[in-house]
């Protein structure tokens, strides 16, 4: 039965069922055979052999001839499995790309999530650090107003401790304020933005990663983050030009 099942197993990929499998088999082991033949190797009624040799006739995995005047069956080079293979893989290969062009469609998609309070605040922190892969890179405007506040409330813990052991590197414009309470970081190169030029006190940060962009609120603990691949894009080339001109 096992020696049978490993045929049935295979064939069964180009749509044999399990008794026109036997038939093919039946033959390549006694050939060339007549139905009586084929009902005797495979104990299948001859009702359902002369059923099934039509449509392996058409497959061209058998091949009819005459003895006298007898109807005589041979089986097929089994390269022919290997035809139907090919053939199969060719068009299932047009369904796969279709399957692809609906991912790459829903990739695209913009993707929004709102929150308010502190979980929300948290969930971005996270997100930054989970998403990124080691020595990958985020780029941050940051206004935020209270430094030790938010390093004690708003960031997890654990972040900071995380963001360090995959060596994330960071390209940040802040205030000049803020940079003066903040501990020189090898991991993060920083532009800053004159005070007395522009008031940057909005307490608010931006963050572009990956292909997300977050906004984390202060004022209102409100936290919104994108997943967008063109924008996060776009975002990031309009903070580049930004970096560039700053000093």
């Amino acid at each position: 039965m096992f020696h049978m099942q490993k045929y049935i197993n295979l064939l069964k990929w180009i749509w044999f069922n399990e008794n026109a499998t036997k038939i093919y088999i039946s033959l390549l082991d006694n050939w060339p055979s007549s139905v009586l033949d084929i009902a005797n190797y495979t104990h299948l009624h001859r009702v359902q052999i002369y059923r099934l040799l039509p449509y392996l006739i058409d497959w061209w995995f058998v091949l009819i001839s005459k003895l006298w005047k007898r109807k005589i069956y041979n089986p097929a080079q089994p390269d022919i499995i290997t035809q139907e293979y090919e053939k199969i893989l060719k068009n299932q290969k047009g369904i796969i790309d279709e399957l692809n062009n609906k991912y790459s469609n829903l990739t695209k998609k913009t993707n929004v999530i709102f929150k308010k309070w502190l979980k929300g605040i948290h969930n971005i922190y996270n997100d930054i650090v989970n998403t990124l892969n080691p020595w990958e890179v985020f780029y941050r405007i940051t206004s935020e107003v209270d430094v030790d506040k938010i390093n004690s409330h708003y960031i997890p813990k654990w972040y900071k401790e995380k963001r360090d052991k995959k060596e994330i590197w960071r390209y940040i414009i802040m205030s000049d304020k803020t940079a003066k309470l903040k501990k020189p970081k090898l991991e993060r190169e920083v532009k800053i933005i004159d005070s007395k030029k522009e008031k940057f006190d909005d307490n608010i940060i931006f963050t572009i990663y990956s292909d997300k962009v977050s906004y984390v609120d202060f004022n209102t603990e409100t936290s919104i983050l994108i997943e967008s691949r063109e924008i996060a894009d776009f975002q990031k080339k309009v903070f580049k030009l930004l970096f560039k001109n700053l000093k």
